[in-house]
């Protein structure tokens, strides 16, 4: 990749590696004219809406692809129409790509509990063993990075790899001022739905991850872009010094959720990555 630079291991047990993406137009941006218009002419809904029954509500979800599973979870404020088409369509290419609703938005009910990133976590869980599926690799953008972080942790059994985009590890972090008064606006905005303001509240009341990150097992991609205002690139290096093994790509002037602004290269990092052996398999 363009730009890209190897940093030596921090510590003894953690792989390192960070790379520097370009957003400028490169070769690799290039793609075959039939695929981009075959991309142009997806849809979201051109799966239907399916529903479980996860832990006293039902969950809406929707399936692109075949092959091995790999789970998007949302974040803060949004449903599965929020996802980038390209970028569905570039994973679906190769996986059985799973998007949903977290409780209470879209397609996905809700009960009186109120709601907390294990909450979330839960349900995730409970998706996969509604559909059968013993593991899956999991992509989370923002807060669906948080949600996959308790997946990882309190459900490893069920998570393969993973890919964190705009992630943090707590609202409390140094670096996530701007969020963290974000999610106070939100939370304390009557004129919001209820379901959103719960949203804000249980990240606000999420004990974060960081003093756990190195339990979490799995391979891990981090995904982050320069211009990210609400989770800076310096959250992201933060994660990595925690995480067992760990690869970082950062994207030049990306945004927050960057997938929606780079889909093909957000989804080039996330298929290499998913792709890649691991060294117990090389």
């Amino acid at each position: 990749m363009k730009n890209s630079f190897l940093l030596k291991s921090l510590f003894p047990t953690v792989l390192f590696l960070i790379f520097l993406a370009g957003s400028g137009c490169t070769g690799v941006q290039q793609e075959d004219s039939t695929q981009q218009l075959m991309a142009s002419n997806f849809s979201l809904d051109s799966s239907p809406v399916k529903y479980v029954s996860v832990n006293g509500i039902e969950l809406g979800y929707r399936e692109f692809g075949s092959g091995e599973p790999l789970l998007l979870i949302m974040g803060f404020g949004g449903t599965m129409g929020a996802w980038n088409e390209t970028f569905v369509w570039e994973l679906a290419q190769d996986y059985r790509v799973i998007v949903f609703d977290n409780r209470g938005v879209g397609y996905s009910s809700d009960d009186e509990e109120n709601y907390s990133l294990e909450l979330f976590a839960s349900d995730t869980a409970g998706l996969l063993e509604a559909l059968g599926i013993p593991k899956a690799s999991v992509f989370g953008t923002s807060m669906g990075a948080s949600i996959a972080q308790e997946l990882a942790l309190n459900y490893p059994e069920k998570v393969d790899k993973l890919v964190f985009s705009s992630a943090v590890y707590s609202v409390d972090a140094p670096e996530a001022g701007y969020l963290k008064s974000m999610l106070q606006s939100v939370a304390n905005n009557s004129g919001i739905s209820p379901a959103i303001r719960k949203q804000a509240d249980a990240n606000l009341k999420w004990n974060g991850t960081y003093e756990r990150l190195p339990e979490i097992r799995s391979e891990t991609l981090l995904l982050v872009g320069t211009e990210d205002e609400y989770t800076p690139p310096g959250i992201t290096l933060a994660m990595a010094e925690k995480l067992p093994e760990v690869q970082i790509i950062i994207f030049e002037d990306g945004e927050h959720s960057g997938e929606r602004y780079f889909p093909e290269k957000y989804a080039e990092a996330t298929l290499d990555f998913l792709k890649k052996e691991g060294p117990e398999n090389s």
